[in-house]
C-alpha cells in the first residue's frame, strides 16, 4: 500500500446510511510501511459547515425504522471542520476532522452525533522518521448492516470506533527498513449489537530499496490479531480471527503528473472459533493518479480480510473497486464524478445457526458534485448519489439517491 501524506488525507467516517464503516482498515491492515510525513509549512483551517441532504430512501428498506411510513427524508448536518499542521524544526503536529450532529426532519429517532477527528505527531532523529497517531469516530451504526433478524430497535445503535497506530522508517537512500503497529476498537450501546464489538491489533514489518530507474520496491510481512470481546459462542469458545500476510510493494513517480503505488501479497486467514471456514489467497491494494493541467484522475483497488461490522460474522473478504474524475472549470468552480463498487464475502462459525454461514453482498455507488468558492472564505458544493445494494443473506437490498448542499465557512 502506498505511504500516505496524513495532513492531506481525508478523516474516517461513519455515516451510519451506507457500506464502508470499515473501508479504512482495510488499508490499515494491507499497510506495508509507516506513514511517513511530507513537508510541508504552518496551516491551520477552521471552518463552520452545514450541508442539507435529501434521501429518498434514507430506511434503506427497512420497515423497523420506516414504521410503514414514507422511506425518504431531509437531514441537516451543522458542524466544525478542523484541518491544523503545526511543523517544527524536526517534525509536525497535526489534527484534522469534523466535530457535529445530524438532525432529520420526521425519523428524529435517527438523529445522532457526527463526529469524526485525527491527530498526530511526526520526529525525525538523525535517519529515521516516527509518526503516532490516534482517531476517533462517533455516530449512528450503519444502517446498511442491519440484518432482517435484528430486533426492531437495532437501528438506534450509536457506534464508537477508536484508532492508534505508531511507527517509525529509517533511511533515506538504499535500504528502507520500517515497523509499524495499529490498534482499532469498535464499540455500540445497543445490546444486541454489542455482539460485534471487537478489537484488532496489526504488526507489519517492512524492508524498501530505492532503485532511481524502478521506484521504490518493498518486501513486507504482516500479522493481525482480531477479538470479538462481547460475543457469546454455542461453546463458550472466542471468536475473530488471526491473519498473517506476505507480500511486495511498488511506488513509482513518472515526473509530477503520475503516481503509482500498489502492494500485492498472500493472506492466510485462521479463524478462532469452530465451524468457520479459513482462508487462503492473493490481497492487493493499488492506487494510480493523474495530474493534468487542469484536471486530475484516480484509480484504486483492493482486496483484504477485514473484522466484520455484521454481528455473529468472523471476518469479511473485502474486494473494491473505484474510479474519480475531476475537472477545474474556472479559478472558482470544479466539477468531480466518482463511482466505486464493493463486494463482501462472508465468514461465520455454523455453531451460530441464525447467521449468515455463506454468503456476500454487492454494492454500488455513483456521484457528482460541483463547487464554487464565491470568496475566498466561502465555498458551496452542490452534488448527488446514487447508491444500490444487493445480498444472497439477511440483509435488506436497497436503492437510495441523495441530493445534498454544503456550504463551508472559514473562522
Amino acid at each position: 500500500m502506498q505511504v500516505t501524506n496524513l495532513h492531506k488525507a481525508e478523516p474516517f467516517r461513519l455515516s451510519g446510511c451506507g457500506i464502508g464503516s470499515y473501508a479504512f482498515l482495510a488499508a490499515t491492515l494491507l499497510s506495508a510501511a509507516p506513514a511517513f510525513a511530507q513537508g510541508g509549512g504552518r496551516k491551520i483551517d477552521i471552518r463552520a459547515v452545514n450541508t442539507i441532504d435529501y434521501n429518498d430512501n434514507v430506511v434503506l428498506n427497512d420497515p423497523r425504522i420506516s414504521g410503514g411510513g414514507t422511506r425518504g427524508d431531509v437531514s441537516t448536518s451543522p458542524s466544525l471542520s478542523l484541518d491544523i499542521v503545526l511543523p517544527r524544526a524536526t517534525g509536525s503536529t497535526y489534527v484534522n476532522g469534523t466535530i457535529g450532529y445530524r438532525f432529520f426532519k420526521n425519523y428524529t429517532r435517527l438523529n445522532r452525533e457526527n463526529i469524526s477527528l485525527n491527530g498526530g505527531a511526526d520526529q525525525r532523529f538523525a535517519s529515521c522518521l516516527t509518526h503516532g497517531e490516534v482517531g476517533y469516530t462517533r455516530a449512528l451504526g450503519e444502517l446498511s448492516d442491519l440484518l432482517t433478524t435484528d430486533t426492531p430497535q437495532s437501528f438506534r445503535n450509536t457506534q464508537e470506533s477508536r484508532r492508534f497506530s505508531a511507527d517509525i522508517g529509517c533511511g533515506s537512500y538504499g535500504l528502507r527498513p520500517s515497523l509499524a503497529y495499529s490498534r482499532f476498537e469498535t464499540r455500540n450501546n445497543s445490546a444486541l449489537r454489542q455482539f460485534g464489538d471487537s478489537n484488532s491489533d496489526s504488526l507489519t514489518a517492512q524492508l524498501g530499496l530505492s532503485v532511481p530507474a524502478i521506484g521504490t520496491i518493498s518486501v513486507f510481512g504482516r500479522g493481525s490479531d482480531t477479538r470479538y470481546i462481547h460475543r457469546l459462542t454455542p461453546t463458550g469458545g472466542k471468536d475473530g480471527s488471526k491473519s498473517y500476510a506476505v507480500g511486495v510493494q511498488l511506488e513509482r513517480s513518472l515526473g509530477t503528473r503520475l503516481n503509482f503505488s500498489g502492494s500485492v501479497n498472500y493472506t492466510k486467514v485462521d479463524p478462532k472459533l469452530a465451524g468457520t471456514r479459513s482462508f487462503s489467497g492473493i490481497g492487493y491494494q493499488l492506487s494510480a493518479s493523474y495530474r493534468g493541467d487542469d484536471y486530475s484522475v484516480q484509480l484504486s483497488g483492493s482486496r483484504s480480510s477485514e473484522p466484520s461490522a455484521i454481528y455473529f460474522v468472523s471476518y469479511n473478504i473485502t474486494t473494491t473497486i473505484s474510479a474519480s474524475v475531476s475537472k477545474q472549470l474556472s479559478n472558482r468552480m470544479s466539477l468531480g464524478v466518482n463511482a466505486g463498487r464493493t463486494w463482501r464475502d462472508f465468514a461465520a462459525s455454523s455453531l451460530f445457526l441464525n447467521a449468515p454461514v455463506s454468503g456476500s453482498d454487492e454494492s454500488f455507488n455513483l456521484g457528482a458534485n460541483i463547487s464554487y468558492s464565491a470568496i475566498r472564505r466561502l465555498r458551496f458544493s452542490l452534488g448527488t448519489t446514487y447508491s444500490e445494494r444487493t445480498s444472497n443473506i439477511q440483509l435488506f437490498p436497497y436503492k437510495s439517491t441523495r441530493v445534498f448542499f454544503t456550504t463551508s465557512l472559514a473562522l
